[in-house]
């Protein structure tokens, strides 16, 4: 291992904490029993196990997958992770929409959106809700490996040269919407955008949310979409949720997708539709 990498790696571990999931029910939700095959990740023999994120980080889901797709992925498919490849976006017309992920060795974190006014642990591509249609988020090679400059590096990342390791297999994925839901549980008084506790405009119930793919490195990752729970899933925000796997959910029982053989070296991105907004 060289220096630089173990260096990285020794500085996420001393840095992480472990990730907790609050688990919640949703009106939208349905588990129909199902088994899922799943085998062994290969372990990264480059990758440091840490643990990372607070307790409002992890979710709660449903679902099993009949089949799931494993995108294969090579030392040589490896984008810079520089940071000329990408410049966070922190502001936002509509509603920030994030990808939250953690993969199976607890690296490639990333935990909150760019348009959360204290956030240290976003370093996703996100996407500006502004209206009814179709939106992807994404973390790459370059997001999850950016030295930002309020932020610094991702604690949760172990460095070859000036790339992240490639992620192998997921304990948390999930697309958290900030601001969107009327909130019947947390009420608080500020802007829901920038606040989860303050309530949004929107019934999840009233909303038609739908998973339409998941890439890993261009490749598309299969899944069964009925298994996947959606709507106001935690207890300590309004956020909207599209939940795929959480260790700490129902996802654990019944996977949506194939979570122990997911892999790649760039990217992973997920495009998600949603109807139902008056803006």
């Amino acid at each position: 291992m060289k220096a630089k990498k173990f260096l990285a790696a020794v500085t996420a571990l001393s840095l992480t904490t472990v990730v907790f999931a609050s688990c919640g029910d949703s009106a939208d939700s349905s588990s129909t029993p199902a088994a899922t095959t799943t085998t062994a990740a290969t372990t990264t023999t480059a990758a440091t196990t840490t643990t990372a994120a607070t307790e409002d980080s992890a979710a709660t889901g449903g679902g099993a997958g009949d089949s799931a797709a494993t995108a294969d992925s090579t030392a040589d498919s490896k984008t810079e992770g520089s940071d000329s490849d990408y410049t966070p976006v922190k502001t936002f017309k509509g509603y920030d929409a994030f990808l939250m992920f953690g993969d199976g060795e607890w690296l490639w974190g990333n935990w909150e959106g760019q348009g959360e006014p204290e956030a240290t642990k976003a370093f996703g591509v996100d996407a500006d809700v502004t209206g009814d249609g179709e939106y992807t988020v994404s973390i790459t090679n370059a997001s999850i490996s950016y030295d930002d400059p309020d932020e610094g590096i991702n604690p949760q990342i172990a460095l070859d040269g000036d790339y992240a390791v490639g992620a192998q297999g997921c304990v948390v994925m999930c697309v958290d919407i900030i601001g969107l839901l009327n909130g019947e549980k947390l009420k608080g008084t500020g802007d829901p955008k920038t606040d989860k506790e303050t309530p949004g405009k929107y019934n999840a119930d009233d909303l038609k949310v739908e998973l339409k793919s998941i890439k890993a490195d261009g490749q598309e990752v299969a899944f069964d979409n009925a298994k996947i729970k959606y709507g106001n899933i935690e207890d300590n925000n309004n956020c909207y949720r599209i939940e795929i796997y959480n260790d700490y959910g129902d996802t654990a029982k019944d996977s949506p997708i194939d979570k122990d053989n997911l892999a790649f070296e760039d990217s992973l991105e997920i495009t998600f539709s949603i109807e139902g907004l008056s803006e």
